[in-house]
């Protein structure tokens, strides 16, 4: 699952997705159901094509959908002890650049690492980010702020007249 899931954000909603797929499954007359009939515009359509995917696999290993449901609770549970960094960015990234980010991470920091995105237009020209409780601030603001008596130094340098 973690495999294809860059972030913390869409774990948990697939999860509560799947949780979803298999309430109607298992407690419903539509017991014969497909993923798309039951979640269909309740997601996006890559969201709804990985979710078909883990149905299917579950479904090839002979994994009964009621072991499948009360194992959700669980995952969910050992979710928080996957590695996660929290990473505070200008923009909101489309699922592309969530990917390659997730990605890159994966390749960098660790295999099985997700990522906490959170919007904070502080950090324009940068980011900032939280690793193991620790946090480290690259955006441009903070470096303004940092240099700020150098910066003005230079400014006054050329704003004054003499």
């Amino acid at each position: 699952m973690i495999e294809a899931t860059y972030t913390t954000d869409d774990l948990i909603e697939r999860l509560g997705l799947l949780r979803k797929y298999y309430d109607v499954v298992l407690f419903t007359e539509a017991t014969s159901a497909t993923v798309r009939e039951v979640l269909e515009g309740k997601c996006d359509d890559r969201t709804l094509r990985l979710l078909e995917i883990w149905v299917s696999t579950f479904e090839k290993q002979k994994i009964q959908p009621l072991v499948v449901y009360e194992t959700l609770d669980t995952v969910q549970e050992e979710v928080a002890g996957v590695p996660a960094i929290t990473l505070y960015v200008p923009v909101r990234f489309n699922i592309m650049q969530v990917e390659q980010l997730g990605k890159w991470f994966r390749e960098n920091v660790q295999p099985n690492i997700l990522l906490s995105l959170r919007i904070d237009p502080r950090t324009t020209g940068g980011c900032a980010f939280i690793w193991n409780d620790e946090y480290h601030n690259y955006s441009l603001r903070y470096y303004i702020e940092k240099e700020r008596e150098e910066i003005d130094k230079v400014f006054n340098k050329y704003t004054h007249v003499q």
